[in-house]
């Protein structure tokens, strides 16, 4: 091989190093929502282990594609002898099986929060399982397609010889996948947004809590580039050097869901750190029930007093408390008539309604 410039041009170890990084600050998000979770109800959910299955399969798609760039991915294909093609091809095809699952099963975690800390009604809960498992099965059709898109599979990174369908197949159905992950995401993120928004809080807190739950924003558009770079799919004359920005974003766009999915679970962690101090405001009266060991300090405005009959549905009222039993982020300590986008709980049913925010 040549030793010119152009022939050393290589993207690899920029983006091994991208990747590592991003891995380990999503790694130690959620090694910080199990503490959370830990520290306030001593044992995990569903959704905890779903992260932590996320965060294992992304360390082993950065583990293979390591493998595949210190083979030669992120380097032009004319630079590679035959036996680095193949080597470089094989482990960056592995890795789309963990990749594509990393970047799904955290979404599932997302509607499992969502689900218990807005607690939406019958059909908007059905809605958003539906959707879920739907774009579960484009995920694993879109594994299924890489390998049966040549015949035999192992022709792809030029083991044996074969035959493969048009590249132009595999990315429409890539480019597909894609626009649904972005619209799940800004629907994951627009959901608790549109909640919050209905609340009294003033606009810093609207701004914070929206911010906590609402991350999907940031891995929609993280989605929506990464169909830009899929691009590369078609570029079959120097694959190894074009596979490396699906390489990156694929990650990217993981992590970013995976502490979009920790963010908001992590009230504990910061109470056991600064206090409530950090998201207090002015101290305002009591309200509802509570003895004398607990500080109520109100978010926002004074509360609504209840009327019998309201044309709008009524504001509520968050107080954040300082009861060290306290397990949650956020406590509503009010006896009205309860109202979110989906659902409505009457004085005569709950004494305590709990916003969930840092027990799940």
């Amino acid at each position: 091989m040549s030793n010119t410039s152009g022939d050393q041009e290589t993207k690899g170890p920029l983006i091994l190093g991208v990747i590592v990084t991003m891995t380990a600050i999503a790694f130690f998000f959620v090694l910080a929502r199990i503490y959370s979770r830990l520290i306030s109800i001593a044992r995990l959910g569903a959704d905890d282990y779903l992260l932590i299955l996320s965060i294992l399969l992304i360390i082993v798609y950065v583990g293979l594609d390591g493998v595949a760039i210190s083979h030669g991915a992120g380097r032009h294909i004319e630079t590679l002898s035959e036996e680095e093609i193949a080597a470089a091809l094989y482990y960056a095809i592995i890795a789309v099986v963990p990749g594509i699952l990393s970047f799904t099963l955290p979404k599932f975690a997302v509607v499992i929060l969502l689900v218990q800390v807005l607690n939406p009604g019958r059909w908007h809960r059905a809605f958003l399982w539906i959707i879920s498992i739907v774009y579960l099965l484009l995920s694993v059709g879109g594994i299924i397609l890489t390998f049966v898109q040549c015949t035999p599979a192992a022709s792809q990174w030029g083991a044996v010889e074969g035959t493969c369908w048009d590249p132009r197949i595999v990315f429409s159905y890539a480019v597909t996948h894609g626009i649904c992950s972005v619209l799940f995401d800004f629907y994951l993120a627009v959901y608790p947004t549109i909640v919050i928004c209905r609340l009294i809080l003033n606009w810093k807190k609207k701004l914070a809590l929206s911010s906590a739950l609402g991350f999907g924003y940031c891995a929609a558009a993280i989605s929506a580039y990464k169909c830009y770079t899929l691009r590369g799919i078609l570029n079959v004359h120097d694959l190894t050097y074009a596979v490396d920005d699906i390489i990156l974003w694929t990650n990217i766009e993981a992590n970013c869901v995976i502490i979009g999915a920790c963010i908001p679970c992590l009230y504990p962690l910061v109470k056991k750190l600064w206090g409530t101090a950090a998201l207090e405001t002015k101290k305002r009266s009591t309200q509802g029930r509570s003895d004398g060991s607990n500080t109520v300090i109100t978010i926002g405005g004074s509360a609504v007093k209840p009327k019998k009959r309201a044309r709008q549905p009524p504001r509520l009222p968050i107080d954040i408390t300082h009861d060290d039993n306290d397990q949650y982020g956020l406590q509503v300590l009010h006896k009205d008539s309860v109202h979110t986008s989906t659902t409505e709980l009457w004085d005569e049913e709950i004494d305590v309604v709990r916003v969930r925010i840092g027990r799940l």
